[in-house]
Formats: structure tokens, sequence, C-alpha cells
């Protein structure tokens, strides 16, 4: 039996411009469960397939090969359309990379009512929710009469995904939700995909920043060669030298200076079994390992 926000892939391949000169098969049938009440990564090179797998989830793209299962809710290949799709959109809410380049209402509490009302909400109750997410994502309710287009770009992205937030979907898709942000925002942004999960979402982020992915990351998922070439917890992964090195993926840089610092001292091992997902944590664990190591002659 499914798990609330599971997602069960069955069979899937994914072709494009397909029977022409230009076809291009990006996934060549596979199969794979998403854990619920996660945050997933998924990670890869440039053209690997990231956005594309993701966009099936909640029917932006539709393969005629293989089917998604999330909840009650399917998308079956041999079916020319998908059931239930407002059901679907309710379900999966997607976060694209420059979610704020969509902001076209001339007030802000508009521009978050539409996704929620286009998907059956009434006015007022997504009026209401309006408020609440603003205020949620750092903003008071004095926006919501603003115009979203003299807004800062932070504050453009937080209005977008107040917006996504409105329709309230158990499951969220965000691609490359730090583009263009500065290392302040950044770290908003990672606080408030936490915070989702907190609240029982389950998230997906397609990212090139692999110090995200150890800090807040659950899962990793790895594609490439048109397919899932693995998955697992990110240390897992990011230890993984020979998926990496073949992939040509970048390390976090908590991963590299462990690596650094075994090479200095065996007793460093030790961290790998602590997993520091951030720098704070990193010199936390360093610290303990000093403190509790032998001095020469055998004294502490």
């Amino acid at each position: 039996m499914m798990q609330n926000n599971q997602i069960k892939i069955k069979d899937l391949k994914v072709v494009f411009d397909e029977g022409t000169p230009n076809q291009k098969v990006v996934f060549d049938k596979f199969s794979k469960t998403f854990d619920s009440d996660k945050i997933h990564f998924i990670i890869g090179n440039s053209g690997s397939g990231k956005t594309t797998l993701l966009s099936h989830f909640n029917g932006l793209l539709k393969s005629k090969y293989g089917d998604i299962f999330i909840s009650d809710l399917s998308i079956l290949g041999k079916k020319k359309k998908i059931k239930k799709i407002k059901n679907l959109r309710k379900k999966v809410g997607m976060v694209f990379q420059f979610p704020e380049y969509q902001l076209f209402k001339d007030t802000i509490e508009k521009d978050i009512m539409f996704g929620p009302v286009n998907l059956g909400v009434p006015k007022e109750t997504a009026k209401k929710r309006a408020k609440k997410y603003l205020n949620m994502l750092g903003l008071d309710s004095s926006f919501l009469q603003r115009s979203p287009f003299n807004l800062s770009g932070g504050q453009k992205r937080r209005v977008a995904l107040a917006g996504i937030l409105a329709i309230e979907p158990d499951i969220i898709i965000f691609d490359e939700p730090t583009a263009g942000l500065d290392p302040a925002g950044e770290k908003d942004m990672m606080n408030i995909i936490l915070n989702l999960k907190k609240l029982g979402k389950t998230i997906y982020v397609i990212t090139h920043v692999m110090d995200q992915v150890l800090w807040i990351g659950d899962q990793v998922t790895v594609v490439g060669n048109k397919k899932i070439l693995a998955s697992g917890v990110p240390y897992d992964i990011f230890t993984n030298n020979k998926l990496i090195y073949e992939n040509f993926l970048d390390k976090p840089k908590v991963i590299k200076v462990i690596e650094e610092l075994v090479k200095i001292d065996k007793k460093f091992n030790e961290l790998y079994k602590m997993r520091p997902k951030n720098v704070d944590q990193l010199a936390d664990c360093i610290y303990e390992i000093v403190k509790n190591s032998p001095k020469k002659g055998g004294k502490k």
C-alpha cells in the first residue's frame, strides 16, 4: 500500500520528437519509488533529464511509455490524457527556476490567489491563504496590495512561492530554488524548505549546489545516461568516488575538507561516522575529535 505522498514510477521511458531525425531518448525505461515525507534532491549534469523527470510528476509533461502513481492518482502511459489533472496539480506544486518571472497581476494578493482560484478554491478562502503564506514567508500583510514588479528579486521569489503554497499541495518541486540569490537568500531558502518538511510536505529539489544537498537532503538521486544511476543518503552518494568521478559531479565542501583532513591524520576518518552536514557542524565535530584524541605520551 502506498504512503500518502509516495511517488512510484514503473517502466518510464521518455522520448522527445519520436520518429523524427531529431528523436532524443531522455530516459530509457526505469522504475523507482520515492519515499514520502523526505527532502529529495535530484542531481546530474546539464541535459541529464532532471527537470524533465520532475515535470512528469505534476503533468507538465507526459510520456506514453510507463506509469506514475501518486497516492490515489495515476498517470498512465497508455492513456492520452491525465485523469483528474486538477487533483494532480493540487497535490503536486512546482516552483520553477525563476518563478518571479510568472508574476503578472497588478497586486501581490491577486498573484498569490491566481493558482488556488483556478483550481477551484473560493476567492475568500484564496484571499485568506494569500495573507497566511505571504506572512509565513516573511513578508507582512502590507505587501498584499503592492505591485509585484516593485519588489527585490528575493521578495519576488517569496511571493511566487506563496502562490504555490496557497494551492496547499502535499508535494512541492523546486527547480534550482537559489538561482540568482545571494548567500543570505540561499540560506533563507534552505530554511524555508526545511520548515515545509516540518509541515508534512514531501519536497523535491533540483540543484547544482552540492553543499545544499548535504545540508538539508534526506535522499539523493543521480540521473544520467538515460537512467537513474544511484540513489541513497547524501554521505553514501558523495563518498562513492567512482560514481562522482565517472559522472563529473562535484562534492560538497564539507566532504572535500574531510578528505584533506584524513590525508593529514587518519583519526579524522571518524568524521565520516559523525556525518556533519554543514561547515558549522564540521567545526564542532573536528573540535570533539581533537579534544578526545590521546596526546603524545598516551595522555589525553
